[in-house]
């Protein structure tokens, strides 16, 4: 009897060794709080929001009274050069929510050839902006570009002081076209 009691109860401690590691697993992740105890999410949500799918209506707010007038008009996939690009992403509300992360993949294609820092596509950058300021700039074609038409694809670690401000501009220079671009939330609500 003796011997049964301790195989059901090595079997129920191996059993939940599995879950208990991804356990762990997930407060590593998520990090931990101020005094290094861990920080569990209570109910950890996730969402995509794919920008090409509609209009890019650049929120003058997001870009200021500088770069808004530039962003007027913008089209995904433009075909002309010298036409500035912007798009502003609201991020979804959700009472007791938060925003911890947020990764924005951008496809671009280059409208003009030529070495990078020059009048083509080569000199273009990206920015996001927030409450009318770029807080984050990209080089999207560093060793420049040798034929129009060429892509690339850019993943940007969106800042946690932006995505507390639930939205933010994508804005990006005139020589090249935004082919496509979606933002990858993962967050945690309390309840």
């Amino acid at each position: 009897m003796k011997t049964r009691f301790i195989l059901i109860t090595l079997f129920i401690a191996l059993t939940a060794a599995g879950p208990l590691a991804a356990q762990v697993q997930a407060v590593a992740e998520r990090g931990t709080g101020p005094d290094k105890s861990p920080v569990l999410c209570p109910h950890p949500i996730s969402t995509t929001i794919v920008r090409n799918q509609q209009p890019p209506a650049p929120d003058p707010a997001d870009f200021g009274p500088q770069a808004s007038p530039l962003v007027a008009g913008s089209v995904w996939n433009q075909t002309v050069a010298d036409k500035q690009f912007g798009a502003s992403f609201k991020l979804p509300k959700k009472e007791c929510c938060v925003w911890t992360q947020g990764t924005l993949i951008v496809t671009l294609k280059a409208l003009q050839p030529g070495p990078f820092k020059s009048a083509s596509s080569g000199n273009d950058g990206v920015n996001i902006f927030s409450n009318g300021a770029s807080v984050l700039a990209v080089t999207p074609w560093p060793n420049g570009v040798t034929t129009a038409g060429q892509t690339t694809t850019l993943t940007i670690q969106i800042p946690a002081n932006v995505l507390a401000n639930n939205q933010f501009g994508l804005y990006v220079q005139d020589d090249t076209a935004v082919v496509s671009a979606e933002l990858r939330l993962v967050g945690c609500c309390i309840r």
